[in-house]
């Protein structure tokens, strides 16, 4: 990677383009504090779009790589855990969003192959939401298939078995029925990893799915 500091003092252009990152994110936030996703999400594309050039005009393999060399004032790994959740919400306004969001997430989440959520603080967020894209789309085997390479990278990585597991209980996705076994037993497998992180977390998410799952099983029983 090259020096960002020799960069910034020999190019017009990167120095420009710094400044285009910062109104962009400044612009992203006044539209997500006023609760408009879809003019948030918008903007937040524009700085992914810039970062991207960042990445090439310094020669970086990626925005953890940026991250670290402090190449911005911002702290871009937040930046890119925002715009996931931010083209979540604005994907419920307009449908369009689903495939950006998914584009966005399958190009951060490549180009931290092999890091892990542990190296990367945001890099589990962003590889759930990569497969709640997926499942939203019906690619039912896509997201489990990115879930279990993920687990067996990192296996001790405790909300990744719970983001699994809800998406068979707790999220309602379309064509994708609740199945309460397949949640308790991803959960389960994730409590039999030794020293699995967030543990506390896993054990409460199992309560919460067999008192849901009891309920249901009652309902049935009564109709």
């Amino acid at each position: 990677m090259i020096d960002p500091d020799e960069l910034y003092f020999s190019s017009e252009q990167y120095r420009n383009l710094l400044d285009e990152i910062g109104e962009g994110i400044e612009k992203e936030e006044i539209e997500q504090r006023a609760d408009n996703s879809v003019e948030a999400a918008k903007y937040g594309l524009e700085v992914w779009d810039n970062l991207l050039k960042l990445m090439e005009m310094l020669r970086a393999n990626s925005i953890y790589e940026l991250s670290d060399q402090g190449v911005t004032i911002y702290d871009l790994l937040y930046w890119a855990d925002c715009l996931s959740d931010q083209l979540a919400n604005a994907s419920r306004e307009d449908k369009s969003f689903r495939s950006k969001r998914l584009k966005f997430c399958e190009s951060y989440v490549e180009m931290h192959q092999g890091l892990l959520n542990k190296d990367v603080g945001n890099l589990g967020n962003i590889r759930a939401s990569l497969a709640l894209s997926y499942y939203e789309m019906g690619e039912i085997k896509k997201a489990d298939s990115l879930f279990r390479e993920w687990l067996e990278l990192e296996p001790d990585w405790g909300w990744g078995w719970i983001a699994w597991s809800d998406c068979f209980w707790l999220w309602k996705f379309l064509g994708i029925k609740t199945d309460f076994d397949k949640a308790e037993k991803i959960l389960r497998e994730g409590l039999s990893i030794p020293n699995v992180l967030d543990k506390d977390h896993i054990l409460e998410r199992l309560q919460e799915l067999l008192q849901e799952k009891k309920k249901a099983k009652l309902a049935q029983q009564s109709h």
